[in-house]
């Protein structure tokens, strides 16, 4: 798989350079912006979605309401002497409730922040060497390098190679 590596002296640039390759239909998916600081990037530009607040909700309905049935469950199956107080507990059950409640989602959210930030991937690249204050962009899976380079080269990059 190919792919292009070219070095920006500023982030602006490097966004603007990012718009350029959109603009001549390069998919997102092979784009990738590195740098040392957070560059800023427009609304359009950033359609990489999260679903990490579903997940939180998901873990969390889940995690809840099994532990939830569980405590319900062993309430009804292995009833206790009370002294005629009730079998289940509503402030014990709510107690456990909420706290299971909360570590799914915290799970959850942990979860899908290793799986969308690819913290999971073993085989991901190391991120190239990057100049003090600019980015660096790389283009990966495209056939047309020559025209890319050249289009990176005239959005402002000072270095634009191919990176095998």
């Amino acid at each position: 798989m190919s792919r292009l590596h070219a070095e920006f002296e500023d982030s602006r640039t490097a966004a603007g350079a990012v718009r350029a390759l959109i603009a001549r239909g390069v998919p997102l998916e092979a784009i990738e912006l590195y740098s040392r600081r957070p560059t800023e990037l427009c609304h359009s530009l950033l359609r990489r979605k999260s679903r990490m607040s579903l997940v939180a909700v998901l873990s969390a309905a889940v995690a809840g309401g099994t532990a939830t049935t569980l405590l319900y469950r062993a309430q009804m199956e292995y009833p206790l002497v009370t002294g005629g107080m009730p079998i289940n507990s509503g402030w014990a059950t709510g107690v456990v409730t909420f706290e299971t409640t909360m570590a799914g989602a915290v799970l959850g959210i942990l979860g899908a922040l290793l799986w969308e930030g690819r913290l999971l991937m073993r085989r991901m690249p190391p991120p190239p060497p990057m100049p003090s204050g600019g980015a660096v962009i790389e283009v990966s899976g495209q056939d047309d390098t020559n025209a890319l380079r050249d289009l990176l080269l005239e959005a402002g990059a000072s270095s634009a190679v191919r990176a095998d």
